[in-house]
């Protein structure tokens, strides 16, 4: 999106950017220190430079899909090209072994819990249902959730209901929330005897809300209740530790607001929920009785017991994988506390801009302190939501998601920014929406 970046990465750029950053095929980690600008005027300019992203447009749905880092690409590119000429190094399971170990271990430091609580998968979604299909659930057994999640994170609840017979209890939020204490409220008077999970988002991805998560997992707890949590609208965006919030599964994808490669994510399994959950793509071979085979699982040998258990698909996603441990060097370099606060200053001016340049819009994103991150969801008089993001996006070059919620019929705008956004682009957003015929 800036003006002067090319919207494409070229091939030379690729061998080049991969050289900068020193990525060794299986070589521990130490990644260059990034020349970053002093002044937070330069910093900013120079972060809009990182993704690869079309010049032309104003892309403001980070919450639907982020651009990748160029630095990401690069890296995914050379470990491609290296395992594909080093095929006879990664037929080697111990290798694929230490590389499996230090990558879970990476990623484990940056979300905070240990490597043998982590899972790689191709997103979000394939962790949530890893979960869902995993548990021993039985009919009548109750799933306590909210009636804004994502369908990817409440479908694999509602097939279980179809097969098991379990059920799935939607809560419906006030909108907008003002507090925590509304959510919590809510979740406890749903509460019954036969509760035995309960699913939610870290933040909200229809109106942005950040949940209480730390307090509702406690909750959950003491009532010997299990707490799966959909992170993928927070990793990247706050800057939290898992560890830290308490929950029994934590599943988030890294192509979001990591802005790492697609196709690529975790699933967090708390150390004492390891022996709950059962495995639905095993690939090792500790089976009792023991089975025989006439090879090894490549990448199963010597490795963080979460994958052990559930399967690692490093073999088939290394190169994607390692494009997203180079955007884990870009947040901890320009600093995650950083990035959040960069995050909340846009969506600040935001709100004051829409409210300034549009009559009559009502924010349904909470503005209580603390309760809201990088998204923000409103209404604007007139026109139904889904026809003035056409607009916006056929005539203004602005793209952000129209939602079917909370009233399908008219609907609302959400726009997500991330620090790749300027306020230049929200100025753009606000002008192309006031410009929008009523009717």
């Amino acid at each position: 999106m800036h003006d002067h970046a090319p919207p494409h990465l070229t091939r030379r750029e690729v061998l080049a950017t991969a050289v900068t950053l020193g990525t060794a095929a299986l070589a521990p980690a130490n990644a260059q220190p990034l020349d970053l600008p002093t002044s937070s005027k330069e910093l900013w300019q120079w972060v809009r430079t990182q993704p690869v992203t079309n010049a032309r447009v104003a892309w403001l749905d980070v919450a639907s899909a982020g651009a990748t880092l160029r630095g990401a690409m690069a890296s995914e590119y050379r470990a491609r090209e290296i395992q594909s000429i080093e095929l006879t190094t990664f037929a080697n399971t111990d290798r694929w072994g230490a590389e499996s170990t230090r990558l879970a271990t990476r990623f484990a430091t940056f979300v905070g819990c240990d490597p043998d609580e982590i899972v790689f998968t191709h997103g979000t979604g394939e962790g949530l249902s890893m979960v869902a299909a995993g548990l021993d659930l039985n009919s009548g057994d109750e799933i306590l959730t909210t009636a804004q999640e994502h369908p990817a994170a409440i479908s694999p609840w509602m097939f279980q209901a179809r097969r098991r017979g379990i059920v799935v209890k939607q809560i419906e939020l006030p909108v907008p929330l003002t507090s925590t204490a509304q959510v919590l409220e809510a979740f406890t008077k749903a509460m019954t005897e036969r509760t035995k999970v309960l699913a939610f988002s870290h933040v909200q991805y229809s109106d942005g809300f950040v949940m209480p998560v730390r307090d509702l997992c406690q909750l959950a707890r003491q009532r010997n209740i299990i707490s799966v949590i959909d992170g993928a609208q927070a990793l990247g965006m706050l800057n939290f530790f898992v560890r830290d919030l308490g929950c029994d599964f934590y599943a988030a994808g890294f192509h979001k607001w990591l802005a790492g490669c697609h196709g690529t994510g975790m699933l967090y399994v708390r150390r004492e929920m390891l022996d709950r959950l059962w495995p639905q793509q095993p690939r090792s071979i500790d089976a009792s009785p023991p089975l025989t085979t006439p090879t090894y699982p490549v990448g199963q040998n010597a490795i963080p017991a979460a994958l052990h258990k559930f399967g690692n698909v490093l073999p088939q996603l290394w190169p994607a994988i390692k494009g997203s441990e180079a955007a884990l060097e870009f947040h901890d370099q320009v600093n995650r506390t950083r990035i959040e606060a960069r995050i909340r200053e846009l969506v600040i001016y935001a709100r004051m801009r829409l409210q300034q340049q549009l009559p009559g819009v009502e924010l349904l994103t909470s503005g209580a302190p603390g309760l809201w991150g990088g998204i923000l969801t409103f209404r604007v008089p007139g026109r139904p939501a889904s026809a003035q993001a056409a607009m916006l996006a056929g005539v203004n070059r602005v793209y952000l998601s129209s939602l079917n919620w909370p009233n399908p019929e008219q609907g609302t705008l959400r726009l997500s920014l991330h620090v790749f956004n300027s306020h230049d682009e929200v100025d753009r957003l606000a002008q192309g929406l006031s410009l929008i015929p009523k009717s």
